[in-house]
């Protein structure tokens, strides 16, 4: 697992993890009123103890991502995948605060979280 945090401002800002093939896009004045400056922790693993749904194959690195408060605007993650795949691409989630191992993924079942055909990033909107 490796980890790396940025500081949100209620500026506009774009951060992109490149070694990992992550985007993460928060609009200006995202953080609540009187909020100042918050670290957003972000990791990411490509092996663990994670558990997937049946025939569903990893192709991105697994992330976490950590905030100390909730945006009151959408935020926009992009995760590159990789390959070509005769199925179709989606996500899968867990819950970070799950106790037992392994990480019991599920799919997401949500019209914000798509994956174009000539885009090698899925987008969701969180």
């Amino acid at each position: 697992i490796t980890e790396t945090s940025i500081s949100v401002t209620n500026e506009s800002q774009t951060f992109h993890w490149t070694g990992y093939g992550l985007k993460l896009h928060i609009p200006s004045a995202s953080l609540p009123a009187g909020v100042g400056p918050s670290d957003i922790v972000i990791k990411a693993s490509l092996t663990g103890r994670f558990q997937f749904p049946e025939n569903t194959t990893l192709v991105s690195a697994i992330f976490w991502l950590q905030c100390p408060v909730k945006f009151i605007k959408p935020v926009s993650l992009e995760i590159q995948h990789c390959g070509k795949h005769s199925g179709a691409l989606s996500f899968v989630h867990a819950k970070h605060s799950q106790r037992d191992l392994p990480y019991q993924f599920k799919p997401l079942e949500d019209p914000r979280a798509v994956f174009s055909s000539d885009y090698r990033y899925g987008n969701v909107t969180l």
